[in-house]
């Protein structure tokens, strides 16, 4: 089966009067593109030091591969130094999916890897309507 990607990279950044950079991705965030986003953010960063957080809206994200995973890696590294929260907003089902696989959800995300993208999701044992094993 093969299969073509329709879904080619978008990016927009803007700086906003709160000291937030606000991203907002769309597409794929793969190997041929995913440098953007850090060069973007790292731009951002260097041109306007009292940036406070970074929000990066991942609502429109189709794909996110390992490239993209190791790009959003590197944001944290840099955020964290900086001193500035990042934040990954409205995340798709397929970003969340990867950072549990990866064990990275927590660490970027900042919530337990039983919160969902709305918060935090009820345990097997917690949740009354689930049998018991």
């Amino acid at each position: 089966m093969t299969t073509s990607s329709d879904h080619t990279f978008e990016l927009e950044a803007a700086t906003g009067a709160d000291g937030v950079l606000y991203v907002e991705v769309a597409g794929d965030l793969a190997w041929d593109a995913a440098d953007e986003l850090l060069d973007v953010a790292r731009a951002h960063l260097s041109a306007a030091p009292h940036v406070s957080d970074i929000r990066v809206d991942c609502a429109r994200l189709t794909l996110c591969d390992s490239m993209g995973l190791s790009v959003l890696l590197a944001l944290h590294r840099d955020t964290a130094a900086a001193g500035v929260r990042l934040c990954l907003e409205r995340r798709p089902a397929v970003l969340d999916r990867l950072l549990l696989l990866t064990g990275t959800y927590e660490h970027l995300t900042g919530q337990p890897e039983s919160a969902g993208p709305d918060g935090p999701t009820p345990t097997d044992e917690a949740d009354p309507r689930l049998p018991r094993r």
